[in-house]
């Protein structure tokens, strides 16, 4: 354990390490709280006080868009999104991949963070104010408007999700890459170990903290929202300190040495 912590702590310590850690931390977290925390149930209705409402149009054959409930889908209906969201991850590999190598690394990070955090923050608005389906009252709290099966936007829902596993896989294959590319042969296996548990802390604290957030506020939509914030100001940070603040210094040296 001593000689373990020795190593992550001088691991942390180096400036090229630092960032992709935390980063993959926060993107952890937030994909706990959001993908698999508050998405089922923003998809299944149970995410607010219209969710009886919601359940009892379910059973009548209708999906539900209001303010409060999301959408009454089936679980079989959740589980083919959820399936389409893989399959954009194992088609996207690829693609991503070249893209990191082809960009570098930390821009692959910034632009799937940015796309992911936009995503999450889309899909409360889709489920709650009836651009799936029909439009909403004006007071979403006055009344829940039923939507039948075929009015459903599925295009826009689906192409959503779909940009949040684009962005998804973009993150996932970049933290470990670049992770990769800075640290010695010698201390790769650490180095990963070390990404590997960031994110796991993040999981976990991802998931608690998304359903207190989400019980304290009474509203599923806004504590995602608040997810998507979460790694959307993690990725404004990544950005600064990988990109921005690097060509700075580069600028300022070639200034000097002129």
């Amino acid at each position: 354990i001593r000689d373990t912590t020795q190593q992550w702590t001088t691991l942390l310590s180096d400036p090229k390490v630092q960032p992709v850690v935390i980063m993959n931390g926060f993107y952890m977290l937030a994909l706990s709280g959001t993908q698999f925390t508050l998405l089922p149930l923003l998809l299944t209705g149970g995410g607010g006080g219209a969710a009886a409402a919601s359940a009892a149009a379910a059973t009548s054959g209708t999906v539900v868009a209001s303010g409060a409930a999301g959408l009454a889908l089936t679980a079989s209906a959740v589980g083919q999104l959820y399936m389409w969201m893989s399959a954009v991850q194992v088609l996207g590999n690829p693609a991503a991949g070249r893209f990191a190598d082809r960009m570098g690394k930390s821009h692959a990070i910034v632009a799937g963070g940015a796309l992911t955090s936009l995503a999450m923050a889309s899909v409360p608005v889709i489920c709650a104010y009836g651009m799936v389906g029909v439009v909403a009252a004006a007071d979403p709290s006055s009344a829940v408007e039923a939507v039948t099966a075929e009015n459903v936007n599925w295009p826009l829902l689906w192409g959503t999700l779909g940009v949040w596993s684009l962005g998804g896989t973009l993150l996932a294959t970049s933290h470990v890459a670049a992770i990769s590319d800075v640290v010695q042969d010698t201390r790769r296996s650490q180095a990963i170990a070390l990404l590997r548990t960031a994110g796991d802390v993040g999981y976990l604290c991802g998931a608690v903290g998304a359903g207190l957030a989400a019980d304290l506020a009474g509203d599923v939509g806004l504590a995602m929202q608040a997810g998507s914030a979460v790694l959307m100001g993690s990725t404004v940070w990544f950005g600064l300190k990988t990109l921005a603040l690097p060509s700075l210094m580069d600028e300022k040296e070639g200034c000097n040495k002129q």
